[in-house]
């Protein structure tokens, strides 16, 4: 007999067995159960919240047309239309819904609101036109800290977001005990009001300090190399510069490492035409495979082969393309935000600085399409494990919420690092060609310590390298020695920047000092800012240069701006002689920081290539750098020598002579036009 027959008798006799045993009444209450369940399934499935209202110019009062609407409930984003007059009516999940109208030209403020289930809701849209917004002082919801204390340590004091005017004189306040549901550390002062850039922070760019990472790798991080397998070496690099015949950098090209028909890289070219590489196969003491490598560029509708290619150890590899001169108008920024309790000290310090951030990237960005979105992550059994704001042109959408979050959750160390990475990288649209896609990551904690979450996070970031985008994290207190060789790592990855908090602030728990030699500490929005400058700033094809590149300051540079204009002239564009004229060297060393003090004299500048560099001081060593900071020559030398460095294979741009001295470092601006 066929096993399926005996499985079929014995099923038979015991239905007709329970059939007698419990009476026929009973048996058919049990064959309605499923009948049941379904109708159960079909009532949970049911619920759901009503809203509808008008969407309205706020000065008019007119219908607004061609108009989405965007809810949010937990980590699900759903789009609805806007009927012809005006009015919409859409059905969404209960719980808390954040409501946002969408329009080009226009925002909105934010709309939140908890909905009951099976609850109809009206609520109607006022839409402001954004030059009006801009000009309007009284358009920014004021986010104030509400204290509803307690008995004097039972715990039980809570502190809540609610919405009006900051009063005169407010001081800050201390938590004592529980501190509900934004999920502040209790001990901490918090602000009543606070303003933005109050968060100090200093930045590392491990690509212009590549023998100390190297050193690193030896000594202080050696002990997670095991921990941490995916880690890079200084063998592993490799840079590919791509150019026009005019000198113009080739901006998201695609570059591929390969090893005979095997893909190991996959990249993007930055804003100054260089693709950054890993070979993760695996160099061995920090030297370089002896494996024959090549690159496949595609741009311009074509690929080509550069038939070998050598490890950054040995130089850069250079690449001429004739094509078009056209620079992509796209900038695409996402903020990857831990929500977790820990954060809470210092949470609404970073909500405040991304929306003056925000408000400030809009403004100095009008002439390219600067696209905004935002993932805010827990861990899992918390409230949700992310949530989403899609990338909107529409930079009011990403603001409000960014400032609708609260810190909770959490409970264990690490974090859905992962989890966070995966959607921000995988899930959310980014541009298919840009000029810079940044993923700003903010936390302080690592991922889950198992393989498969390293997995994970190393296989998102490779796709982010990937895709172009680049990776800057900003490591926040509580942030270990392990945690920052992850952090650095990723940053390096995608040719990205890690950059920290400090303690100088005073604001949240300590902060540890990073493993570098020297560091500059500004405030955090400053440093943001110059970082989406510096990753976005390209020459326009009449070799125009935009005064923010001129007037760039970088994290080394110990000089002053002797004209002061960082502010005040952005928009402005200068012509590469007039700018040099500006800012050649001798100007800032007569009226920087150290005065007449008289290092070196470099001429000339502006060049088309050669350099002459005249040490007339004690100095041992001097660097080529470019407007990143990333280092491209370095030469020793000492008092009296004359060095001779040629900067013809690069890209037109802002480049950097910089040196060390006993005063700090100094960073010389160069402009090279060709």
């Amino acid at each position: 007999m066929q096993k399926s027959d005996k499985q079929s008798i014995h099923f038979a006799f015991t239905f007709r067995e329970v059939w007698i045993l419990i009476g026929m009444e009973t048996m058919k209450k049990l064959l309605f159960m499923p009948v049941l369940a379904l109708g159960m399934f079909s009532w949970k499935a049911n619920a759901q919240a009503y809203f509808n209202g008008r969407v309205s110019e706020a000065v008019s009062g007119a219908k607004m047309k061609n108009v989405k609407i965007m809810v949010i409930n937990n980590c699900d984003t759903s789009y609805f239309n806007v009927g012809a007059d005006g009015n919409y009516n859409i059905t969404t999940k209960e719980g808390k819904n954040r409501i946002f109208a969408i329009a080009d030209g226009y925002i909105t403020e934010l709309n939140s609101m908890n909905a009951a289930k099976g609850s109809v809701n009206k609520v109607d849209i006022s839409m402001v036109s954004k030059a009006k917004a801009e000009t309007d002082e009284s358009k920014r919801t004021t986010y104030l800290i509400k204290h509803s204390p307690s008995s004097a340590d039972d715990g039980k004091s809570t502190y809540s977001y609610e919405t009006g005017s900051p009063a005169s004189g407010m001081e800050y306040k201390y938590i004592r005990g529980g501190a509900s549901a934004m999920g502040i550390m209790p001990g901490f002062p918090v602000a009543s009001s606070v303003a933005a850039g109050r968060l100090t922070a200093g930045s590392i760019l491990d690509f212009g300090k590549w023998k100390l990472w190297s050193d690193l790798n030896a000594g202080v991080f050696a002990q997670y190399s095991n921990l941490y397998k995916n880690h890079v070496n200084k063998g592993d690099r490799y840079v590919v510069q791509v150019t026009t015949p005019a000198g113009v950098p080739v901006v998201d090209a695609t570059v591929v490492l390969k090893s005979g028909t095997t893909t190991l890289w996959n990249a993007r070219t930055d804003n100054t035409g260089k693709a950054e590489m890993w070979y993760m196969g695996g160099s061995k003491d920090g030297k370089s495979t002896k494996a024959r490598f090549t690159a496949e560029i595609t741009a311009y509708g074509r690929t080509e082969l550069m038939d070998k290619i050598k490890p950054f150890e040995k130089g850069m590899n250079f690449w001429i393309m004739d094509g078009p001169c056209s620079m992509a108008d796209q900038l695409d920024v996402a903020f990857v935000v831990d929500a977790t309790g820990s954060m809470g000290d210092e949470i609404h310090h970073l909500k405040l600085d991304l929306d003056t951030f925000i408000k400030t990237i809009a403004l100095r960005n009008k002439d390219i399409n600067l696209r905004l979105g935002s993932v805010f992550y827990r861990d899992q059994g918390d409230e949700y494990v992310y949530r989403i704001s899609p990338f909107s042109s529409n930079t009011h959408v990403t603001d409000n919420f960014i400032l609708d979050q609260h810190a909770a959750g959490g409970g264990d160390y690490p974090e859905a690092l992962d989890q966070a990475l995966k959607k921000a990288v995988l899930n959310m649209d980014w541009s298919s060609t840009a000029r810079a896609r940044i993923i700003f990551l903010m936390l302080d904690a690592p991922c889950h310590q198992d393989a498969a979450t390293y997995d994970t996070l190393q296989k998102y970031a490779v796709m982010a390298a990937a895709k172009g985008i680049r990776i800057v994290p900003v490591a926040c207190s509580g942030t270990d020695k392990f945690t920052e060789f992850m952090l650095r790592n990723i940053a390096l990855l995608t040719n990205g920047k890690y950059l920290f908090l400090t303690n100088h602030s005073g604001i949240g728990n300590p902060h540890i000092e990073p493993s570098t030699d020297i560091y500059a500490v500004r405030s955090l929005l400053d440093e943001m800012l110059s970082v989406t400058s510096e990753f976005s700033i390209v020459p326009d094809c009449q070799k125009y240069l935009d005064a923010n590149a001129i007037y760039h300051t970088d994290s080394l540079r110990t000089t002053e701006d002797p004209f002061n204009v960082l502010d005040s002239i952005q928009s402005i564009k200068l012509s590469a002689r007039d700018s040099a004229a500006l800012r050649d060297s001798a100007i800032i060393r007569e009226r920087g920081k150290y005065g007449a003090i008289s290092w070196v004299k470099i001429y000339p500048n502006p060049t088309d290539g050669p350099l002459t560099i005249n040490v007339q001081a004690d100095i041992r060593e001097v660097f080529i750098a470019d407007i990143g900071g990333k280092l491209l020559q370095r030469f020793s030398c000492k008092k009296g020598d004359v060095l001779t460095p040629n900067l013809s294979d690069y890209s037109s741009g802002i480049y950097f002579v910089k040196y060390p001295t006993a005063n700090g470092w100094v960073a010389e601006r160069i402009v090279l036009r060709r």
